[in-house]
């Protein structure tokens, strides 16, 4: 023992006691004379101060002392000072009820009992660090109105601090609480620091804090659980945490219940375990609340939870959760580098969701409501669905939901919407993906693997091109309004809206998409109408053609000597026929028209130069009709053609069923299902 205990008071002569000596001798009072004892008893029935330090305790030398000690009216005991640091008590103690007006101090003392200080009042520093309690340790009702010192005691009984009132600092870090702990309607009016704290109770025993009070509110303070480790349940059914609820590097074993808690502080679980269920049902998170790189492995319910600050969930790791909300997040929903080992739901009303990095083997369902959505570099390969919703499955979330919307309006005014905007898919996965009642009209979607195999549901309408007139309109990518927005001659096309670097609903390295080459957006519109064809959705698949075509010739237009430049101006020169006339085969009214034209335009020439006898009477009219049957190949025996005539004839037969067939195939790909 002396090795074990570094002692700094004179100690009794005795072999191995480290108990310090009285005043009259060179004995500790475990040792001591009667005479002797009996001297120093009455010092502490005048003066309320006792010093027993390092002595070993019997229970009939305890009885003895507590019989000498001061009494207030109620006839419980009243100390002046009371150090039993490194004591041993061989038996139960008894200091129920009593008032320690100056330090108590039993540091590093055993109590091989039973420790009883319920109804205790301590007026000063209370000092319990590395005591070893036996016994059940029963503190019930104490009232600590100056610091309480429990670092690294151990309780190898239960522990009971029910109703306990801490007026100041409650220090339980490197604790080891063996047995059932419980700290139920205990109020913590300063920090409650619990950091390394080890309960380890049997599977039938429970941490409980249930209708505890955390009414410390400094930055500093707060209820901090900083790498404890739970080997059971752990409930934390508390009203309100007034200040921080730290539980960075915590390990809970069994189920974590926080269910209902309002928490005004910050809410910090980063890196922490829960290896049974954690419940954050109903909790109201007034601060931020930090789940980085967090593991459950067991069900994680968030089922009507609110998030005034920011949700942060980037790395955290979900082993059995097939259900994540409906919560409502007054921020921004992070869920960056995210892991759902199965198929889950996700039901959230937010401002913005970033999930980039995010893994979903199993398939996942968003189901969204107001979210400006951000998925890069995310592996969704099974059936999966973002969704957006009309209004969220909780009522309750609902009606909180309607207060804060006016306020997003306003603040976000043009950059909102009930209906989610989907912002980027870049480099994503998309396998498995399919929208529905989502805005993709400002979604980029550069580097997305197997975007072929996207599905476009219900309500899900690109952004359409500027044009002076409506039917030349159509369905555009952002990439593709950003490429044209940024070329020298400025025009109708704006860049779509992307988050600021500065702007708080968003990470601030959520990097600005760059402009893509023609031929790079020309790939993506080419796996979007594979998409709509495969669909059977000949139609959609249209525009999404022009678009591809449209890039095709622009990048031909950029083609460089060097790089295939006389082929590239071939291509080109190909292409933009193509498009002038017939709209690339989707513009009926182009090849019409350009029929037409052909058409007046080679009756003139008949009129002028092309009949050797015309065909009576000879009229611009009549040479009209006979240009106009040339086209469709009908003859006409009533004319005779000149030699320019008849190559005028053979141009109009080889043109004129081109166009009209132009013309046919545009209205098929409009009507065609």
């Amino acid at each position: 023992m002396a090795g074990q205990v570094s002692v700094d008071w004179p100690t009794c002569d005795e072999d191995e006691c480290l108990g310090i000596c009285l005043d009259a001798g060179d004995k500790c009072m475990a040792h001591a004379e009667d005479e002797e004892l009996a001297t120093a008893l009455e010092q502490v029935a005048q003066t309320g101060r006792i010093d027993g330090r390092g002595a070993t305790i019997s229970s009939s030398l305890l009885k003895r002392i507590l019989d000498s000690t001061p009494r207030n009216p109620d006839g419980n005991a009243m100390l002046t000072e009371a150090h039993f640091s490194a004591a041993t008590f061989q038996a139960d103690t008894d200091f129920g009820g009593a008032t320690f007006q100056g330090i108590a101090n039993f540091s590093q003392a055993t109590i091989q009992g039973r420790a009883v200080f319920g109804g205790a009042t301590f007026q000063s520093i209370a000092n319990f660090s590395q005591a070893t309690i036996q016994g059940n340790a029963v503190f019930g009702g104490a009232t600590f109105q100056s610091s309480a010192e429990f670092g690294g005691a151990t309780f190898r009984g239960d522990a009971w601090f029910e109703a306990v009132t801490f007026q100041s600092s409650a220090e339980f870090s490197n604790a080891a609480f063996q047995g059932h702990a419980s700290f139920n309607k205990a109020t913590f009016q300063g920090h409650a620091w619990f950091m390394s704290a080890t309960f380890q109770h049997a599977f039938f025993l429970e941490t409980k804090f249930i209708r505890a009070t955390f009414q410390c509110d400094n930055w500093l303070d707060g209820a901090i659980f900083l790498k404890a480790t739970f080997e059971g349940d752990a409930w934390f059914a508390v009203e309100t945490f007034e200040g921080h609820l730290n539980f960075n590097g915590a390990t809970i074993q069994g189920s974590a219940e926080f269910g209902g808690a309002t928490i005004r502080g910050n809410a910090i679980f980063n890196w922490a375990t829960f290896q049974g269920s954690a419940d954050f049902s109903g909790v109201t998170f007034q601060g931020d609340a930090e789940y980085r790189s967090a593991t459950f492995q067991g069900n994680a319910r968030f089922n009507d939870a609110t998030f005034q600050g920011d949700a942060k969930f980037d790395g955290a790791m979900f082993g059995r959760a097939n259900q994540f909300g409906p919560l409502l997040a007054h921020q921004r929903l992070n869920l960056d580098n995210v892991q759902f080992a199965q198929l889950v739901r996700i039901e959230a009303s937010t401002i913005s969701l970033c999930c980039r990095g995010g893994q979903f083997p199993g398939g996942v369902q968003f189901r969204l409501r107001w979210a400006g959505v951000v998925l890069e570099d995310t592996d969704i390969p099974a059936p999966s669905l973002l969704i957006g919703i009309p209004s969220l499955a909780s009522k309750k979330l609902a009606s909180a939901e309607q207060q804060i919307a006016a306020d997003w309006k306003q603040q976000y005014a043009g950059q909102v919407s009930e209906e989610p905007r989907l912002l980027s898919l870049q480099r994503t996965n998309v396998a498995g993906l399919g929208l529905a009642n989502v805005d993709p009209a400002g979604c980029r979607f550069s580097g997305a693997h197997n975007l072929d195999e996207l599905r476009l549901e219900t309500d899900v309408a690109f952004k359409f091109s500027p044009a002076p007139v409506g039917w030349e309109q159509r369905q555009v990518v952002a990439e593709e309004c950003t490429w044209r927005a940024s070329r020298a001659r400025p025009g109708r096309w704006t860049d779509p809206w992307w988050p600021d670097q500065a702007d708080p609903r968003w990470p601030e390295y959520l990097e600005k998409p760059t402009v893509l080459a023609p031929e790079a957006i020309a790939g993506l519109y080419r796996a979007l109408r594979k998409s709509r064809e495969d669909a059977k959705d000949e139609p959609g698949a249209a525009d999404f053609y022009y678009g591809e075509m449209e890039m095709r010739r622009h990048a031909h237009g950029q083609t460089r000597r060097g790089d295939g430049g006389s082929r590239g101006r071939v291509d080109r020169s190909i292409l933009t026929a193509y498009w002038l006339v017939s709209g690339y085969g989707l513009r009926a009214w182009r090849a019409l028209a350009c029929l037409a034209g052909i058409t007046l335009a080679f009756a003139f020439a008949f009129h002028r130069v092309g009949f050797t006898s015309p065909p009576r009477p000879a009229t611009y009219w009549t040479s009209l009709l006979y240009a106009f049957r040339s086209t469709i190949s009908l003859t006409d025996d009533a004319a005779t053609l000149t030699a320019w005539g008849q190559l005028l004839q053979a141009l109009l037969r080889l043109t004129g069923p081109v166009l009209l067939g132009l013309a046919l195939l545009a209205l098929r790909g409009r009507i065609k299902r």
